[in-house]
């Protein structure tokens, strides 16, 4: 896939994400507690991934854009009537961020591992 294709993709995830979070949302309990912080994680680990495409696999621009983009997303809700910022939902979007930044850094070794040692190949 071309680079302006990924560029294209990011952008259109990111107008997403901003949509959603311009939503106001009732604040209940949930069944499981805390189970935002692991969409957050999700959401934000596609968009490293997004990210790293689009800037051409340049891993720390990347990463630079995605806590810019987690920043400036909860500095948005704060804005959001029945919304708030929260660090742990920041922090949650940077660990989602860097796990998928390890998984890319170390994709050759995790996927050596894999084959070898439980594949068997």
């Amino acid at each position: 896939m071309k680079q302006w294709s990924w560029i294209a993709l990011l952008l259109i995830y990111a107008v997403g994400i901003a949509y959603a979070s311009h939503q106001p949302i009732s604040v209940g309990d949930s069944a499981i507690p805390h189970i935002d912080k692991l969409f957050h994680l999700m959401e934000f680990g596609l968009f490293m991934f997004l990210s790293w495409q689009a800037t051409g696999q340049r891993l720390w621009l990347a990463m630079i854009v995605t806590l810019a983009f987690a920043g400036s997303d909860e500095w948005h809700q704060s804005l959001v009537p029945a919304r708030d910022a929260s660090l742990l939902d920041f922090l949650a979007d940077a660990v989602g961020a860097s796990a998928m930044a390890a998984l890319l850094r170390y994709k050759a070794v995790l996927w050596r591992f894999l084959r070898v040692r439980i594949l068997g190949h």
